[in-house]
């Protein structure tokens, strides 16, 4: 694992929205800046026989963390966890716009026949 101690800009959710999947990690820093920390210990085995680093970039910014996973230098689908400013929305995979939130628990639940 390597650490880094850098000073990113001061970054929000509407920087976060610019990254997109398959973003290289030099994309990815151009919009956040440089992570926190870098941890680059493990490894995925593809399909092809053949090993992609897996690399996990954490920013933290005013007590909110956001992490983003690369495979094989590039930002992988659904890599992108956590928010800068508030809780995480959850994020659909082919836009990567937050999703309208779903009912909790309406107390209409009604078995299908």
């Amino acid at each position: 694992m390597l650490s880094l101690s850098a000073c990113s800009p001061h970054v929000r959710d509407a920087n976060l929205r610019e990254v997109k999947p398959d973003m290289s990690t030099k994309e990815v820093e151009s919009i956040l800046g440089q992570p926190k920390r870098i941890d680059s210990s493990t490894e995925l085995k593809s399909t092809e026989v053949r090993v992609l680093p897996v690399v996990r970039y954490e920013y933290e910014q005013d007590g909110h963390k956001v992490s983003l996973t690369f495979v094989g230098d590039r930002l992988a689908e659904n890599g992108i966890d956590g928010s800068f400013e508030g809780p995480t929305p959850a994020v659909t995979p082919a836009d990567n716009r937050p999703r309208p939130a779903s009912p909790q628990n309406s107390g209409t639940n009604r078995a299908t026949p």
